[in-house]
């Protein structure tokens, strides 16, 4: 006689689809919602939530979107957020309503910003979008600023590229998030990079991996102070892609460690055979999302 399996929980089945969509990977949301929905097998319980996941989400990827065939793209980030789903373009001065699901932008209107602080957010803007012109082609960033009382400012710079590649089984993402503390005479950097990968031909493997970033500076004027601080940026990426190669090479001592040398067809695993596949050729992973100078780095 069978036994009783129970059921799962409405409460359950919604912590578990927001789980597992919040790691979808980069490029591969649509997919992963799919097999949801072939899991759950309830398709009122993911219509009444997907919006508030995928509206999540979308925050988290800093999604790049077109408004009005602008060259330079707006993210859509928790900075930018002005609330029942409109965002704001620090670039272009204006507010626009997103739709989460269908990625459509509508409702642009006029937006004013803080002027207090929008020379030194230009300045750096300037700079970043100079510096992803040299080592992102493909990527896209904003820059907000806020005031915080009559002396302090803060700056945040967020960026993104990515490359969707599935007919090669891969895809991957670089974003960074960077603050500026302006509390004269004194300035603080703070960054965060993160990338993640997902190659899936012949098996499936994940990488995510991150750094975190602090540095002072001696305040300057705008100018000079938005060149420091990119140039802070560009030191630490630089530092991060190095590492990330240097990681690859290691990947083969890893996995030793972690799954025993003989499987049950006690055949020897042939790990650099794995690990020199097309996980470390071809994705490359660092080096597609962020250019290098040949003269500065050369994996190859």
């Amino acid at each position: 006689m069978a036994k009783n399996v129970p059921s799962i929980s409405r409460e359950r089945k919604i912590n578990i689809l927001s789980s597992i969509l919040a790691q979808a990977p980069p490029g591969e949301f649509s997919e992963v919602v799919n097999d949801m929905r072939a899991l759950l097998n309830d398709d009122e319980l993911i219509c009444e939530n997907i919006e508030q996941i995928t509206a999540k989400y979308n925050l988290e990827q800093f999604t790049p979107v077109e408004i009005m065939e602008h060259k330079e793209k707006v993210l859509i980030t928790e900075y930018g957020n002005l609330g029942n789903g409109y965002f704001v373009d620090p670039m272009q001065k204006i507010s626009f309503k997103f739709d989460h699901l269908n990625k459509n932008v509508s409702d642009i209107q006029p937006c004013a910003l803080d002027i207090s602080v929008e020379s030194w957010r230009r300045a750096i803007e300037c700079a970043l979008i100079n510096y992803m012109k040299k080592y992102y082609p493909d990527g896209n960033c904003t820059v907000y600023g806020q005031a915080y009382g009559n002396h302090c400012q803060v700056i945040t710079a967020c960026i993104e590229s990515h490359k969707y590649q599935r007919h090669e089984f891969w895809n991957g993402s670089w974003k960074s998030e960077w603050k500026l503390m302006l509390c004269p005479p004194n300035a603080e950097v703070m960054g965060t990079i993160k990338v993640q990968a997902h190659y899936f031909e012949e098996g499936n493997i994940n990488l995510t991996n991150n750094v975190q970033v602090k540095q002072n500076l001696a305040l300057k004027n705008e100018s000079e102070g938005a060149a420091e601080f990119v140039k802070v940026i560009e030191n630490a990426d630089t530092e991060f892609q190095v590492g990330l190669m240097e990681n690859y090479q290691k990947l083969d001592c890893l996995l030793k460690g972690l799954r025993r040398q003989l499987p049950f067809t006690h055949t020897t695993i042939d790990w650099n055979k794995i690990i020199n596949a097309k996980i470390v050729r071809e994705i490359d992973l660092a080096q597609a999302l962020r250019e290098s100078k040949p003269e500065r780095l050369n994996f190859h």
